[in-house]
């Protein structure tokens, strides 16, 4: 008989004896990968969705699930150690948002979405003391090391506006990528190229963050629209005697065809 839902076929395939040979060999560790590769899947899926588009969403909703099963699973490894299960999880996280929102639960009374934001810290500096962690560490201290570039920098930028250390507006942070781009411009040396470059990628971090884009899903979604144009200009190519006959000026002519059909 088929098992009908996720938590019973975690645990069928678990199942000592009579499970699937790769999913018993498997522990928190080893899915470490997986987890990071399910997530990425969902992010690429969310940067492709067009709500309502019906292949678009059943792939979001395939690469949601994927995720899903990663949970469930590192849930269903700490079932069988007896530490905890999938009920635990979903206990701990109700918990956590009615406690770290008062203003629903409770009977505090917030202004607008930076109030709540506030509000949250607080909440989590005090959950802290009540663990006896560190509630004073340095800004930069405790950034997750498993953040990609683009997150770090982002979270960065995050702390060190909460303490004032930030531009006043928008034209300032342009300001700065402009100076950053200017002394990338002047620069020969490797290393130093190297170094004004990710000043540049730093700026316009920041930039993104003041103007509310977020980075990740952007070059992500300019990535999609460039494999799509630049299919278009393959087809091109090889509906005319392949990429050695073309000259740049006719790939040019062919990828602004495909700019404007695929804006």
């Amino acid at each position: 008989m088929t098992p009908k839902t996720l938590r019973a076929v975690m645990s069928t395939l678990r199942k000592p004896g009579e499970g699937c040979p790769w999913d018993l060999k498997q522990d928190h560790h080893t899915l470490e990968r997986y987890l990071r590769e399910e997530a990425a899947e969902v992010l690429d899926a969310l940067a492709a969705l067009i709500p309502g588009d019906p292949e678009k969403e059943r792939h979001f909703r395939e690469e949601l699930g994927d995720l899903w099963l990663q949970v469930l699973f590192h849930a269903q490894l700490a079932q069988e150690r007896g530490a905890w299960d999938i009920h635990d999880v979903e206990r701990d996280i109700v918990a956590k948002l009615v406690r770290r929102h008062p203003h629903v639960f409770g009977d505090i009374a917030v202004e607008d979405a930076e109030e709540v934001l506030v509000n949250w810290a607080a909440i989590k500096k005090t959950e802290k003391a009540e663990l006896g962690h560190d509630t004073d560490p340095r800004l930069l201290d405790g950034i997750a090391k498993s953040l990609s570039p683009l997150d770090e920098a982002l979270e960065i930028g995050k702390r060190c506006a909460k303490v004032g250390f930030e531009w006043p507006d928008l034209e300032g942070v342009l300001d700065k990528v402009r100076e950053e781009i200017a002394e990338l411009q002047a620069e020969s040396a490797p290393q130093r190229v190297e170094d004004e470059f990710g000043d540049v990628l730093f700026s316009l971090m920041q930039w993104a963050r003041k103007k509310g884009v977020d980075p990740d899903r952007a070059l992500r979604r300019q990535m999609q629209r460039f494999k799509a144009r630049f299919e278009q200009v393959e087809n091109f190519a090889l509906a005319n005697g392949g990429w050695e006959q073309q000259d740049l000026e006719g790939l040019e002519a062919a990828w602004q065809a495909a700019k404007r059909e695929r804006a």
